[in-house]
């Protein structure tokens, strides 16, 4: 699969695994209110929203140093 940009795909990325911590969210809840095990659903929830803070870290760094080419090639 050809990306135009690194950033296009990493925002795919980005979009997968948020679509999963939604649901998992969701499926954490329920099991929570339901008063059935939530502890592995709790456990992969957070698992997925630490993954989900570093690919958002990694595309803020990717696009500062990008906009920092930019400004330098433009200068």
């Amino acid at each position: 699969m050809w990306f135009p940009e690194k950033r296009e795909g990493l925002d795919i990325v980005i979009g997968i695994v948020g679509f999963f911590a939604a649901t998992f969210f969701v499926v954490t809840v329920v099991a929570e209110l339901t008063r059935t095990d939530a502890l592995g659903w709790a456990l992969t929830l957070l698992v997925l929203v630490l993954v989900l803070a570093a690919l958002l870290l990694f595309r803020r760094r990717m696009t500062t140093a990008r906009s920092k080419e930019t400004e330098d090639s433009v200068l």
